[in-house]
């Protein structure tokens, strides 16, 4: 018979999965920023991971593993119409048996206590609410999922020169741990930047692996501890690039073995395509990409950035093969640690996903950071308008 499995919904966004949490090549030789964290259980966050089910061998009773690998048992029930029993290991000894019943309504939710052991050695009761959700998908079929939101948040206060702000760390994936599997899964650091109080929206909502600008300093995440008590910051030259700003300064080596540096970037429009070869979105625009390059010719100058790790990089060398680019590629197998892509990837509204497309105009000033938009036509507008005004100051 085969299984039912009860899904979930992601973000459709490429991010890196390589995250190390150790910056020492790109820090400056100081003294790491420590800052003390305290849980804050009243706080819901605002997303949280489906939880997998699949039928048991009980008639109508679904099981799996929730974040944490916690097992989960849920029942349906003849009544209410589409109400739903489950039970889950809240002791986290493996066993259901002793656990009690909930009862979940259709698009109601609960909240359960669960303890939680760190490796440290220390334990917490950590709240979750727990959501059930029944709808129609796209072909009429009756669909049902169960979501896991965290009910607690680590808090703190980020000090640096004069300033002193709100700085709040969550735990994503909702497993109980505070670690960079949550940098990969959502914008896990929040940083109240305009010191309003509360946190909102691209600017204060970050990566854990990008870089965090805060009042002139530039930091990195250098440490964190599991149990959200403790985390580190330390201070990087690396800068985050801004719209309107001449290109900064660096060199980088082509997979043939020349160098390219941001300050000869000039006289043209520079496309830098930053891409990866399990980016699906990434390969498949490579075809728009190439129209591109044959519609502008040479006012229109490419150089792609591959973020592959290096375990990664025989693949991505495949595709290049197979899409029969033909401009400078810059294959460096560094993923996430790329001070190039740290860079990049910080800007405004991208933090750290891919497809990036960067433009660069005649001057070497920063004029755009996306990703292309619908059949590239933002980017395609972008490109023409930077021509025109090469064309107009020429003349």
């Amino acid at each position: 018979m085969k299984s039912k499995k009860i899904r979930f919904l992601l973000i459709p966004v490429c991010v890196l999965t390589a995250v190390i949490l150790t910056h020492q090549n790109n820090a400056q030789e100081e003294d790491a920023i420590d800052i003390s964290l305290k849980l804050d259980y009243q706080h819901k966050q605002p997303f949280g991971p489906g939880i997998m089910l699949e039928k048991s061998k009980a008639e109508n009773v679904l099981i799996g593993k929730a974040p944490g690998g916690l097992l989960v048992s849920v029942e349906r029930l003849p009544e209410p119409k589409s109400a739903r029993r489950f039970r889950i290991d809240t002791d986290a000894d493996g066993n259901l048996e002793n656990e009690p019943y909930h009862d979940l309504l259709p698009d109601s939710s609960i909240t359960i206590e669960l303890k939680r052991k760190w490796p440290n050695g220390r334990q917490q009761i950590l709240p979750y609410s727990i959501n059930t959700h029944i709808y129609r998908d796209k072909d009429n079929e009756v669909q049902e999922s169960l979501s896991w939101f965290p009910h607690y948040r680590a808090e703190g206060k980020l000090k640096i020169k004069n300033c002193q702000t709100l700085l709040v760390v969550l735990d994503a994936n909702g497993d109980g741990l505070f670690d960079e599997h949550d940098f990969t899964k959502a914008t896990s650091i929040g940083l109240d930047k305009n010191g309003d109080g509360k946190i909102w929206g691209a600017e204060e909502w970050l990566k854990g692996n990008q870089i965090v600008d805060y009042c002139g300093a530039s930091l990195l995440i250098e440490n964190l501890k599991i149990d959200g008590s403790t985390i580190s910051f330390a201070e990087t030259n690396l800068r985050v690039p801004k719209i309107g700003d001449p290109l900064p300064a660096f060199s980088i080596a082509t997979d043939d073995g020349k160098s390219i540096e941001s300050a000869k970037l000039r006289d043209k429009i520079f496309l830098l395509d930053f891409w990866a070869s399990w980016c699906s979105p990434c390969v498949g625009k490579f075809v728009d990409v190439k129209q591109l390059d044959k519609e502008f010719g040479d006012d229109l100058k490419i150089i792609a950035i591959n973020v592959d790790n290096q375990s990664e990089t025989q693949v991505a060398r495949q595709i290049i093969k197979k899409f029969e680019l033909k401009w400078p590629q810059v294959i460096s197998g560094r993923g996430e640690e790329d001070p190039l892509w740290k860079m990049f990837g910080s800007m405004a509204n991208n933090r750290l996903s891919i497809p990036l497309y960067v433009l660069v105009d005649h001057q070497g000033v920063l004029r755009y950071a996306g990703d292309g938009s619908d059949n590239f036509r933002e980017l395609h507008a972008n490109i023409q308008k930077l021509i025109q005004l090469k064309n107009q100051s020429a003349n």
